[in-house]
């Protein structure tokens, strides 16, 4: 994807999430690579459904901005990510509200109560709480990044998508959020009973995973 193709491939995906629902007005961040190796981030603070190609900010792997503003404040993240699976070409951060609130009641989506997201992106481990826009988050998700995880929660404030494009990394937050709406619904009508470890085995060698 040539840089101004990906620069609205971001600014759509922000938007969408922020009008579905999946992000706050200034929360969540993406990241994407480009073909020759540097990144483009949103910036810090920004409003998601209202950002221009140009808010942009332009990176180098290293973190250094070599155009625009102040990157998002959960670089440390993506820059760890990248720098641990150089087959990611895209990262979508987003706050889902009945997901995100499954992790504050001690709850998360692994193990799933239904078959449809392992399809989509195998298992959704929550990983355990560390200080946003600290050192700490990147050292809290090496170890599901190194499990092969496409996706995951950060307890208490996310969802991260791990993806190849930013419209994918959507369509997953999407996945999440409504398998955790279905999760609560569960709960409330007297109990979320989880797929079974065999069930789930299966499954993923039925989806390729």
């Amino acid at each position: 994807m040539t840089e101004p193709a990906l620069r609205k491939a971001l600014c759509d995906a922000g938007r969408v999430l922020y009008e579905r629902g999946l992000i706050g007005p200034t929360d969540g961040n993406l990241s994407a690579r480009l073909r020759d190796g540097r990144l483009l981030c949103t910036p810090s603070g920004a409003h998601k459904g209202e950002l221009r190609d140009n808010d942009l900010v332009l990176l180098d792997l290293d973190g250094r901005v070599l155009r625009g503003g102040k990157p998002s404040s959960e670089l440390k993240m993506h820059l760890g990510i990248y720098a641990q699976k150089p087959s990611v070409q895209c990262i979508v951060h987003a706050h889902p509200p009945s997901a995100v609130g499954l992790t504050v009641a001690g709850g998360g989506l692994d193990p799933p109560v239904v078959p449809e997201i392992l399809f989509a992106m195998g298992r959704v481990p929550t990983v355990p709480y560390a200080s946003p826009t600290t050192g700490d988050v990147p050292e809290a998700v090496a170890a599901v990044v190194a499990d092969g995880c496409e996706a995951f929660m950060l307890a208490r404030h996310g969802s991260v998508v791990l993806c190849d494009d930013p419209m994918t990394g959507v369509v997953r937050t999407e996945i999440i959020e409504h398998t955790a709406k279905i999760t609560v619904a569960a709960r409330s009508a007297g109990g979320a009973r989880p797929l079974s470890e065999d069930e789930i085995r299966k499954l993923l060698v039925l989806a390729g995973r």
